[in-house]
């Protein structure tokens, strides 16, 4: 199912539509929520996949600045960008899964190399774009050969979830997680733990304040509002549940993230696009990427945990600059 939108002022740019695709998870299908935009002519043309970073209020929203910047830009190479929610996020279906990363990256499997997917003709050229646990678990997937990047982008990769970043995963602590985890999931409870901790409007500014966005001056009433009705869609709790408490996390350590990396060493070109005003854990793991084996360009733009959707045409710049330096000279 598709529909037409458009690519606002932006030369060259044309908008394909929006569309919804079935997935199916144990036998359930789960429709999940896309936009494709793509230059309106263009002989040598790119695929790119950009997937959103996981978070409470994660959304495509997040990169379409991004993708009408790259496909309005006129060169040699054209590009066609996707950009997909993850299952249970945005405007996906939130159905009540047993969310963690190993469900996240067997969609992202199926979604690369399903025949009926919106990136189906990709002829093995794609690219992927993705943000915070996002990228870590492209790159996971990529590194098990489940999936064929052309190359990779890692926007301010991340792999610890909130609370296990700051608490940690002792046993006493995993035993909380996974109280709070079931108290979220629960019908009733669940739904008034969760207006307290997640869906109300005061704490996702508060959030985005505070460590999503790097400028507080940037956060608009109209960014909270988009973000707060997300948090009201029908099953909205159970992946932040997940996400929340270290579920969706793809590693456990620093150590096996930077290895995440190193198994793609000479194999897929990959980007790391680190922010100044990153959080400090996240920051810390952000900058073990710098001079990484594994990590072809590292570079760092302004920003928090979301520079694509704060600062969209810096990073917009530096992923036209990675694809042009990897793709172009081939030609």
């Amino acid at each position: 199912m598709r529909t037409a939108s458009m690519c606002f002022e932006i030369p060259y740019c044309r908008a394909h539509g929006t569309g919804k695709w079935e997935w199916k998870f144990e036998n359930k299908p789960v429709n999940i929520y896309y936009e494709e935009h793509e230059q309106e002519v263009a002989e040598n043309m790119k695929n790119i996949l950009m997937i959103p970073t996981i978070s409470d209020v994660s959304t495509v929203e997040e990169w379409r600045v991004v993708a009408k910047d790259i496909v309005g830009r006129k060169g040699e190479l054209g590009y066609r960008v996707t950009i997909v929610d993850w299952p249970g996020l945005g405007y996906s279906d939130r159905p009540s899964l047993n969310y963690n990363a190993d469900v996240m990256e067997s969609f992202l499997v199926e979604l690369m190399n399903s025949p009926n997917s919106p990136v189906a003709n990709a002829d093995d050229e794609l690219i992927i774009v993705g943000g915070g646990h996002a990228a870590t678990i492209a790159v996971r997937a990529a590194g098990k050969d489940l999936i064929k990047p052309s190359a990779v982008a890692a926007v301010a990769p991340t792999w610890a979830g909130p609370l296990p970043i700051v608490f940690g995963r002792g046993s006493d602590m995993e035993t909380r997680y996974g109280l709070l985890r079931g108290t979220l999931r629960a019908p009733a409870l669940g739904w008034m733990m969760y207006n307290v901790l997640v869906s109300n409007e005061k704490s996702i500014q508060s959030q985005y304040k505070s460590h999503v966005y790097a400028n507080p001056d940037n956060v608009t009433p109209a960014i909270i509002e988009s973000r707060y009705e997300l948090t009201k869609r029908k099953g909205a709790r159970f992946v932040p549940a997940a996400f929340l408490t270290g579920l969706l996390d793809p590693v456990q350590s620093r150590e096996e993230f930077l290895q995440l990396f190193a198994k793609l060493d000479g194999d897929v070109p990959v980007l790391v696009v680190s922010t100044v005003n990153a959080p400090k854990r996240s920051k810390a793991e952000m900058e073990a990427l710098r001079g990484s084996k594994g990590v072809t360009k590292f570079v760092e733009v302004a920003g928090a945990l979301l520079p694509q959707e704060e600062y969209p045409l810096a990073v917009a710049e530096e992923l036209y600059s990675f694809l042009q330096e990897s793709f172009a000279a081939r030609r």
